[in-house]
């Protein structure tokens, strides 16, 4: 390699170091990273900022905006405390329904924003029933992080795949949903025999489930009707975008400017706070991430570090597909276990390109095999997603503990198992019966 390679390579391992032990935030370690790039001349202004994949970044502008809006009409609250009044109050059976409530969410949401709202709700139905939440919890963001698998917009690592192999809603749906259902299925029948003896050893207060109000929790009611017209043509715009060939950024600012603009208008309940606020509240830090990422890994891809990243790719699995599809899905699960996903899942997307590039087909299955890892391999360990960690810390500030061991007990032999139905799936459908 040149020295430019090295010293490229030195930014991107310190920065994947940093990242992974949480010393510094990592929006700052990424745009460090990425000023030392363009500051070092590895990669020139122009050509960084030509790298910086902008339907992904409006992509999560738009939601965040949208999510934003819908949370203030009461909609998840309600959602959460419908489905515990629905459940009678059992432990186990309002385990279930919670994450399978928090599954469905988490497909349309990302992770750390569905989270966010289902936890509190949580913590209050637990302290209501008197009842563990730690339990609940766990198997909440796992869901989550299975769930949000099965779209497009569901993880972050899902939405870098699409916009890098121009994958659509529908490509995401038709190809990792039915997976996902079965994963989730057997999700569910591991998390009550994990999580149910803990469930059971406390009787709940069946009686507070009075106390539980779902209408309460409606604060503006024309707030819900137009969030839920907005959020309805969201999804049927993302699952159509494809034959109408519009960018699903373009959906997601669509909707988040159709429904500010609708959140204004009356009728309305109460008043909602203006534009300023609401686009505040937008995640700033995670999409300065994204960029300063963006960056870092074209800086990668000038230098060459790429082009020899492909070529080990390439003497490891001596172009085998199926081999190749294997490491990059196990690879993508074991780092996303130890630290993001999104580094590693940045960085093998070049070299999957090189790979097309060199006429290596079909080329689809490693960039599902890629997805697949990234996404399950979150629920191995605590800090294998964002989410697991807000929720960890919401958990905590409640007083209610969770650690990492904890963690990594209950979700290491979910994720190997899911993992292993993943690797099962791609080679029965991509290469035995695609005859590949």
């Amino acid at each position: 390699m040149t020295s430019g390679a090295w010293f490229a390579a030195a930014i991107f391992i310190a920065s994947y170091i940093a990242i992974a032990t949480e010393k510094i935030d990592r929006t700052i370690v990424a745009l460090v990273g990425a000023a030392l790039m363009l500051i070092l001349r590895l990669i020139d202004q122009t050509n960084a900022f030509r790298h910086i994949d902008l339907n992904v970044i409006f992509l999560l502008a738009g939601m965040m905006i949208i999510v934003n809006i819908v949370k203030r009409s009461g909609l998840f609250e309600w959602l959460a405390l419908s489905t515990a009044k629905l459940t009678g109050g059992k432990p186990v059976l309002l385990l279930v329904t919670l994450s399978l409530v928090t599954a469905i969410v988490s497909a349309f949401l990302d992770n750390v924003t569905t989270m966010m709202l289902i936890a509190p709700m949580t913590l209050l139905i637990a302290d209501a029933l008197r009842i563990d939440p730690v339990p609940l919890l766990i198997s909440e963001t796992m869901a989550s992080n299975i769930g949000g698998t099965a779209t497009l917009i569901g993880d972050p690592p899902n939405l870098l795949v699409g916009s890098a192999a121009n994958l659509s809603f529908l490509d995401f749906l038709t190809n990792m949903a039915p997976l996902i259902l079965i994963i989730l299925v057997i999700f569910i029948l591991m998390g009550t025999g994990l999580f149910g003896k803990s469930l059971r050893r406390t009787p709940p207060n069946v009686s507070a489930l009075a106390s539980l109000q779902p209408r309460k929790a409606i604060r503006d009611k024309f707030l819900l009707w137009k969030s839920v017209g907005v959020l309805a043509v969201v999804f049927v715009a993302f699952v159509l975008h494809g034959m109408l060939d519009v960018k699903p950024a373009t959906v997601a600012l669509g909707g988040a400017a159709l429904l500010l603009l609708l959140s204004q208008l009356p009728p309305k309940k109460q008043k909602i706070d203006p534009v300023e606020t609401l686009l505040a509240e937008i995640d700033w830090p995670t999409l300065f991430f994204f960029i300063g990422m963006f960056i870092m890994i074209a800086g990668l891809e000038v230098a060459g570090v790429i082009k020899v990243l492909l070529d080990l790719l390439v003497v490891l699995t001596e172009s085998n597909l199926l081999f190749a599809s294997m490491v990059i899905m196990w690879g993508a699960a074991i780092l996303t276990m130890v630290t993001s996903a999104v580094p590693f899942v940045l960085t093998m997307i070049p070299v999957i390109h090189g790979l097309a590039a060199q006429g290596i087909q079909p080329i689809e299955p490693l960039w599902w095999s890629l997805a697949l890892g990234a996404c399950l391999g979150a629920n191995g360990t605590m800090i294998g997603s964002a989410a697991n960690m807000v929720v960890a810390g919401i958990s905590s500030r409640s007083g209610h503990k969770i650690t990492f061991g904890m963690f990594t007990k209950k979700g290491l032999p979910i994720a190997i198992v899911s993992l292993v139905l993943a690797s099962l799936y791609v080679w029965l459908r991509y290469f035995v019966l695609a005859g590949n």
